[in-house]
């Protein structure tokens, strides 16, 4: 079986509530994420893949990230930011818009990267703008906490902001500030748990809030007392992510987590009625990188360079990233980069199943292909 049965009258139940209260256009963004991006259901992918055969077509982007700063207050153990040379910059709104504006059907968005996006002062502008320009496209927010108190958490729930990470990555005090360098856990603590209220104040019933939890050798031990602080606060759902790539800085924090303490970590949280996901996923690993999906997400960073998707992030590799970019959108139309000769030969390769150069360290598909 391919959908457990309670699992599907749960999607058939939310998608009724989203037709309900935003419309149908609302809905079908949400499914078309869910069912093309990234997918761990095989099925999925192969239509996707057949798709893409027998038209040679690749779709226009529908879904984008964009990275509008890297600044960040923190010096994070886990941070391919901490241990960069690379000068800070944030995008201006202007620059923002010049972008975004290049995608008449934008169906989801994420403002990310590697840098706190509440330290560009135009960030609130940038959301405001997209629910303008398309009042029912997806938001992913990935934050930290540090910096949203009342005043932006208020602004973020007004906005509507659809879906909400908040990297915490630890259950403890002590354990917490050891990894976050810079933070303050009871600050965190306290935003979070505003936020929560807000949210329920303000009548947010559709907007998802996930917690992020990056598992290190520092913080394993701590995965069964996250699920009860997760719980204390008002969460529903977690995400518990492996170390995506292991450079010197951070390679001695990387730690595989054992098949027993996931099923006791799952059972744990069924008993608890807590949403337990982990990345990557073990079914797309599996998965030679011919069945990637992730490419249909172009990441665009503060500088203007495009990459395939998120996932080359947390590489410490910028420089390299950089050069072997497949444009820049500050100096061509995205038009332009997304129909090149390079950009047709990467799709190209991950048809015949060979590994691009940009995807060597990929830690979402299996690297079983035929490197070039």
């Amino acid at each position: 079986m391919l959908i457990k049965p309670e699992r599907f009258f749960k999607n058939i139940k939310r998608a009724a509530l989203f037709i309900k209260n935003k419309g149908l256009r609302y809905a079908y963004n949400k499914w078309w994420l869910d069912s093309f991006y990234a997918t761990s259901s095989r099925p999925y992918l192969l239509i996707f893949q057949k798709i893409f055969s027998v038209f040679n077509h690749a779709p226009y982007p529908g879904l984008i990230e964009i990275e509008i700063s890297t600044l960040c207050n923190l010096k994070c153990t886990i941070c391919e930011h901490t241990y960069w040379d690379e000068p800070e910059n944030n995008m201006s709104f202007k620059e923002f818009k010049s972008i975004v504006d290049q995608f008449p059907r934008l169906k989801w968005i994420a403002l990310t990267g590697i840098g706190q996006v509440f330290l560009n002062q135009d960030a609130l502008e940038m959301y405001r703008y997209l629910k303008s320009k398309w009042p029912r496209i997806f938001i992913e927010l990935y934050d930290p906490f540090y910096l949203i108190d009342e005043k932006l958490a208020r602004h973020i729930i007004e906005i509507g902001i659809d879906n909400v990470f908040i990297s915490l990555d630890a259950a403890t005090k002590e354990t917490y500030q050891k990894i976050r360098i810079g933070s303050d856990f009871d600050r965190v603590i306290n935003n979070v748990k505003t936020f929560m209220r807000l949210r329920k104040e303000m009548g947010r019933p559709l907007s998802e809030v996930r917690f992020n939890f990056v598992v290190t050798k520092d913080n394993i031990h701590e995965i069964s007392g996250y699920i009860d602080l997760v719980r204390s606060l008002g969460g529903t759902s977690i995400l518990f992510t492996k170390m995506s790539h292991l450079y010197r800085e951070v390679e001695k924090l990387f730690v595989d987590i054992p098949p027993e303490l996931i099923k006791r970590i799952e059972k744990e949280a069924g008993r608890l009625n807590i949403e337990i996901k982990w990345c990557p996923n073990e079914r797309l690993r599996s998965m030679p990188i011919k069945y990637c999906t992730a490419w249909i997400m172009p990441f665009i960073y503060v500088t203007g360079e495009v990459v395939p998707c998120c996932a080359v992030n947390e590489a410490n590799a910028r420089k390299f990233q950089k050069e072997n970019s497949l444009g820049n959108v500050f100096k061509k139309s995205f038009k332009e980069i997304w129909l090149s000769q390079e950009y047709g030969k990467f799709r190209a390769m991950l048809k015949e199943n060979q590994v691009p150069e940009l995807c060597s360290d990929c830690p979402v598909f299996s690297m079983g292909g035929l490197r070039i």
